[in-house]
């Protein structure tokens, strides 16, 4: 395996039972779900739709201004 600045490292037993405060933390890491990046999307994309539409409507009206 490749060799870390902590010394060789090596996977975490299956069964869940560490040597070390390390081990218990790794294995308890590899358990956790990965995220889904769904919800910045539903965020962002209503946001970002009305700065468009902001921006669009005051350059409409700058525009009847000064034409």
């Amino acid at each position: 395996m490749a060799d870390t600045f902590g010394g060789p490292h090596r996977r975490p037993r299956a069964d869940g039972v560490g040597h070390s405060q390390r081990e218990l933390g790794e294995r308890a890491s590899f358990d956790q779900a990965p995220r889904a990046g769904v919800s910045c999307l539903l965020i962002a994309l209503p946001i970002s739709l009305a700065l468009w539409a902001g921006l669009i409507a005051g350059a409409n009206a700058l525009y009847g201004v000064i034409a």
